[in-house]
């Protein structure tokens, strides 16, 4: 039997593993690290002896991971991420700089909630902070590669974040922060715009502006439930852009509540019940804790029951007193 001082695990080709797991072939894999497809083949051959087991299962298709290859690639994944964040901190040390922090957000949670909860952070204190904007995917994606302390992130249906997040990020721990309902906003000269609540049927022969990615396949569900497809004339990721297009009458649109517009010449309209979207908050399980995380999650959690109390700030809902105790729980993966 192998005894853990035989069986030496290169790091250099692990990473060369995790590049073909990525690239799904020995010559995408060799294009990314600047190598010879020859090279990368070589590596991987190497390893497999390291090991004593096949890693990956080569064909005229290309090349596809066993069991053990999948395995192997999980642990490469996670020896990244950790010498990422190894590197990130003995750079500080090095340098005696100031503690780094790195977020990354959604683009509509940035101003009404991520930036008043970086404000604290930086008074009187010197933290080097990086923001990157990036959907959930993305976010997941920068955790698991060990260059985010924190990622800011939205699903829907239901409070508890997706099962597949954990295998996208890594071990890690979701904290909520806001269960946010999407509402209909309308040129306020619409001839429903006084309605209080509406049924997204009676806007069937509206055009429609759409946006991107969860939120534009939420308002698409919606729509089928009520059995119309939405007539798009317009797809944008930019909030403040929709809403300007809705005030000069271009059409209707659904937004999240923490990106509702201030504007006279719009209205919002509820349903009843509204879809929502929960934001969260997701972390890292490293072996060091980035102490600023902490305090950011502090902050976080202050600025979302803000948002939560006052509907001219997010419009977001005001969780009952056992909804809010069951939230502040974090899920862990």
């Amino acid at each position: 039997m192998t005894s853990l001082g035989e069986l030496m695990i290169d790091v250099q080709r692990l990473a060369v593993l995790r590049e073909v797991a990525r690239a799904g072939s020995f010559a995408g894999a060799a294009a990314a690290l600047h190598h010879t497809p020859s090279a990368v083949s070589q590596q991987v051959a190497a390893l497999e002896r390291s090991v004593g087991i096949v890693l990956v299962d080569r064909s005229t298709r290309g090349v596809r991971l066993t069991e053990a290859g999948r395995l192997l690639v999980t642990t490469a994944e996670s020896v990244h991420a950790e010498l990422t964040v190894a590197e990130r901190q003995l750079r500080e040390l090095r340098d005696e700089g100031p503690p780094t922090l790195t977020v990354v957000t959604f683009p509509s949670a940035g101003e009404p909630l991520l930036a008043p909860a970086l404000t604290p952070l930086t008074a009187g204190r010197h933290v080097a902070i990086t923001v990157v904007e990036a959907e959930p995917d993305g976010a997941l994606a920068a955790i698991r590669e060990g260059t985010a302390d924190l990622a800011l992130l939205y699903h829907f249906h239901l409070p508890e974040p997706p099962r597949g997040w954990a295998a996208a990020a890594g071990p890690g721990s979701y904290t909520p922060l806001l269960r946010e309902p999407f509402r209909l906003v309308v040129p306020a000269t619409h001839p429903l715009a006084d309605r209080p609540t509406i049924d997204l049927a009676d806007f069937s022969d509206d055009r429609w502006i759409h946006g991107w990615g969860g939120p534009a396949e939420v308002v698409d569900a919606l729509a089928a439930l009520a059995g119309f497809r939405p007539q798009v004339v317009c797809r944008s990721s930019d909030y403040r852009f929709m809403s300007a297009l809705v005030g000069a009458g271009v059409g209707v649109t659904l937004l999240p509540a923490l990106a509702l517009p201030e504007r006279d010449d719009v209205r919002v309209l509820h349903l009843d019940p509204p879809p929502t979207r929960f934001v969260g908050a997701w972390v890292p399980d490293r072996p060091w804790r980035n102490p600023t995380v902490e305090r950011l999650l502090t902050t976080l959690r202050r600025r979302a029951e803000q948002l939560a109390g006052d509907p001219r700030a997010a419009g977001a809902h005001r969780e009952t007193r056992s909804e809010r105790r069951s939230e502040e729980q974090p899920w862990t993966r």
